[in-house]
């Protein structure tokens, strides 16, 4: 079994494959050898492809392509009339994810930029504050990240109400109202806080616009943890400037890096974070571990774990 990375491989991982495929063999970039020409080799591509999907969906030999991120919109749409089979490192970035969301929302709840600007001017000053015990969070997705959050915010005590597209299924434990994607508005309207991890798909670009952040509470949050053109963002930016919600916490944008030009830097209700919510030192041993699960199920002829239904996005 031919297995290409995308950068170059680390011992660690191919004696962790190795364990568990003793035939595998490696691929990697490098001089005279691009991706390009090496994916009409390899049996599975492993980690953030950088040339265009269209190139890798004409691989004659790939049977697996496994992705180090749980987002797979850069990928998904180019495979769907393929049959080579697409993974995901969905569970992987949960905590560190969720841990960023409650953190955006903590900053902003607590007034962390106002009381920064007291401290640097020395002043002995409350700048405003906020608690969450008996808030209203709104969780816009409800995968794996999202009932990470949902866990969280029940450590302090709030009430917990989320939207995800199949309201038949099961209400996740630590959530006490699912909605439907079509009652976002509703679930925004009634939020203290909406925490968003939405998946971008077909269904879900732009799926938050202005009017929904009109509906909300004038003291209420928002917080955006899974993928920037979910939201519109110019319909945020005129929300935030109308007064509609109090402030936002964002770590991903439609355009990512975020332009220097963008009203957001300035704006002193808003909190940036560059992209970083998922960043973690266990990431990497996280994903291959689901990668070398799967090698013994293709080696085996059975079911993969993590497979992604490329119409849906996720």
């Amino acid at each position: 079994m031919k297995i290409l990375c995308t950068r170059p491989w680390d011992e660690w991982e191919k004696k962790a494959i190795l364990d568990v495929v003793e035939d595998a063999q490696f691929l990697e970039s490098g001089p005279g050898r691009k991706i390009e020409d090496l994916v009409n080799e390899a049996d599975v591509l492993y980690g953030f492809p950088d040339i265009p999907m269209s190139v890798i969906a004409r691989s004659k030999t790939l049977r697996l392509i496994h992705v180090q991120s749980t987002g797979v919109d850069r990928f998904a749409p180019a495979l769907i009339d393929s049959p080579i089979i697409l993974t995901n490192s969905r569970g992987v970035h949960a905590k560190p994810v969720a841990e960023h969301a409650v953190a955006l929302m903590i900053a902003l709840a607590y007034n962390f930029r106002g009381h920064t600007k007291v401290q640097e001017e020395c002043l002995w000053k409350d700048p405003g504050i906020d608690r969450l015990e008996g808030k209203v969070a709104g969780l816009l997705g409800l995968g794996a990240i999202g009932e990470e959050i949902a866990r969280k915010c029940k450590a302090f005590d709030m009430e917990v109400i989320g939207v995800r597209r199949d309201v038949s299924r099961p209400v996740p434990a630590n959530v006490d109202r699912v909605y439907g994607m079509d009652e976002i508005a509703r679930v925004m309207a009634e939020s203290d806080c909406v925490l968003c991890s939405l998946p971008l798909t077909r269904e879900t670009a732009s799926s938050v616009r202005y009017e929904h952040f009109a509906a909300m509470k004038p003291t209420a949050l928002f917080v955006n943890v899974g993928r920037g053109p979910v939201v519109d963002e110019d319909g945020l930016i005129r929300a935030l400037r109308e007064g509609k919600l109090r402030g936002a916490g964002l770590d991903v944008f439609e355009t990512e890096p975020l332009p220097p030009d963008s009203p957001l830097w300035k704006m002193e209700n808003v909190v940036i974070t560059p992209h970083t919510g998922g960043k973690s030192p266990e990431n990497r041993r996280r994903s291959l571990a689901i990668l070398t699960e799967n090698l013994g199920r293709l080696r085996d002829g059975k079911p993969l774990i993590n497979v992604v239904d490329k119409a849906l996005g996720y």
